[in-house]
């Protein structure tokens, strides 16, 4: 995995254990792009990723990375960002240490199983950092507290009250405003 999954539980359930809200909101915590956990059918996932960077000098053009989540083109190594799902195997498996990655979390909002099934939405780029990740945390249950009718689950308030204000004030906590 690309993140301590355990101890970021731990944290969790330190901070929002007991909170008092309208229904339950469920946290999913998973540590890789593998998803076992499947993150996105919890009111707020957390999958772990990891940010890549290449750093040329080291490299010897080996090929072990090729089958990674980047493009290479002639003797120059370049990632399609667009493409890359921050797994980080790039990373895990270069011989030299040319691919370097920084852990973080990407975050998904609003997931639901059961009678109605909804995948949560990933809507901020990769969270570097804990505190930034918990700001967020905090915003959605503060958005659910506020907004959400007894006994209704967080996407079915996401659904009533509208998106565009809960995106606001994530993208506002993931900024730190």
């Amino acid at each position: 995995g690309c993140i301590d999954t355990y101890a970021l539980a731990k944290e969790l359930d330190e901070h929002y254990f007991g909170k008092e809200l309208p229904h339950k909101f469920k946290f999913g915590v998973t540590g890789c792009q593998n998803n076992c956990l499947k993150a996105e059918e919890n009111d707020l996932g957390i999958k772990g990723g990891m940010q890549v960077s290449w750093v040329s000098e080291k490299c010897i053009h080996c090929g072990v990375c090729e089958k990674a989540c980047r493009e290479n083109e002639g003797d120059t190594v370049t990632i399609d960002r667009s493409k890359c799902n921050y797994c980080g195997r790039c990373v895990k498996s270069c011989p030299t240490d040319a691919w370097e990655g920084k852990s973080g979390y990407l975050v998904s909002f609003g997931g639901l199983f059961g009678n109605k099934i909804y995948k949560g939405e990933q809507l901020l780029p990769i969270i570097e950092d804990k505190d930034t990740l918990f700001r967020v945390a905090d915003a959605a249950i503060e958005f659910f507290k506020e907004n959400a009718n007894p006994g209704e689950r967080f996407r079915l308030t996401l659904q009533r009250v509208g998106e565009e204000e809960f995106r606001n004030k994530i993208r506002a906590a993931y900024e730190g405003k």
